[in-house]
Formats: structure tokens, sequence, C-alpha cells
């Protein structure tokens, strides 16, 4: 996707529509932002030498920091060095994904989602069955890969749930938990942990 993005050709109402795309799709899938949270963000809600992305008052009122992995602080700079350059508006309170000559609109959430669906289409993007996924699919993905990857560790999973509903924004630990129940190589992972834990055990218990 972030190939086809790249090759995406700058329109008279988006010229940044390259990068713009480049980096929505690195934010929404490595910081699981939501998308009306992504089109809201302006100049002064980045802060490129941290990696700090301030969200604020987003679903249920809350606001909070999101920091970004290195790669993404990446993207952002890349970006900004773009986005900053003249023509387009520059000052704090301007959207950070801008449309127009003079960087003065800000996307949609529907924009925004409609160019990422057309995204998932040019890259081919579909499940065994050819199905194409959401936009808010990718939030998902996040959460699923965020999980595995404490599982693949060793880590305490639960104990780690408070902190990843804080970071994705959500008002109870009860949606953050619903990715745990739904995903087959989360079960698998669960499965394998059981298994080297308590093989010992299992075997005295069967002879």
């Amino acid at each position: 996707m972030l190939a086809v993005a790249d090759s995406l050709a700058p329109t008279t109402n988006s010229p940044l529509l390259p990068a713009v795309m480049r980096l929505a799709i690195v934010i929404l899938y490595t910081a699981g932002l939501r998308r009306g949270e992504l089109v809201r963000l302006n100049l002064d809600d980045v802060e490129p030498r941290t990696g700090l992305v301030r969200i604020r008052a987003s679903k249920f009122h809350k606001s909070r920091l999101v920091p970004l992995s290195s790669d993404a602080r990446a993207a952002v700079r890349a970006y900004l060095r773009q986005r900053l350059a003249r023509p387009f508006r520059a000052a704090p309170n301007a959207p950070l994904l801008c449309s127009g000559m003079h960087g003065h609109r800000r996307y949609t959430g529907a924009g925004l989602g409609q160019a990422i669906n057309r995204l998932f289409i040019a890259a081919n993007v579909a499940d065994s069955e050819g199905r194409r996924p959401r936009v808010h699919d990718i939030r998902h993905s996040f959460a699923v890969q965020a999980m595995m990857r404490w599982y693949q560790a060793g880590a305490d999973v639960q104990s780690g749930l408070p902190r990843l509903a804080m970071y994705m924004g959500h008002v109870s630990i009860v949606s953050t938990a619903h990715y745990l129940h739904f995903v087959p190589a989360m079960r698998e992972l669960a499965s394998e942990r059981f298994e080297a834990a308590f093989a010992d055990v299992a075997a005295e218990a069967s002879t």
C-alpha cells in the first residue's frame, strides 16, 4: 500500500496526495488512531522530535498523548519537509493532513476513508475470499499485532491491556480485551504458551 501511495499523482486539489496517503497509512497502522482522530490533527498536535501526538477530546471526550514508533517519527519528519514548504499554510492550527493549493483545507473522515479504500483496491488488499478490509480494520490490526508481540515475547498480556486501552483511547478495558477472543492466531499463541508452561504438569497428571 505504501508503494501504491507513493505512485499516486498529485492533483490540483490535492498537491500533497502521495505524501498524505503514505503518512495516513503509517500512522493508522503503527499508532492505531481512529480515522477521525487523524483528520483532526493540527500541525501543533505533532512533535516530530519526540514523536508525541496530541489527541484532543476524541471519542468519549477523552484526550491523550500517543508516542510514535521510530519509523513513524521518520515518516512524520519526511512528510513535514513537504507540508511546511511554501505555499502551504504552516500556522500551528493548520491541518496536518491538508488538501487545496495552499494547504488550508482539512480532509474529512469520509474523504480520507474513500481515498484509503481506493488504495486497498489498487494494492489488491483482500482476504482469501476476496473481501476488502474496512479502514477501521487498520486500527484492529494495530491492537492485535501489539498483543501478539506480547505473547511472543512472553509478556503478561492481561496486565498490558490497561496500557493498550489508554494508548488507543478506549473508555473501558473491556473494549480492548475484545481483541483477545476472535483472532485464531491469538488463540494459537495462547495455547502454545499454556502448553510450554504446563506440559510437565499435564504429563504427570496423565501417568
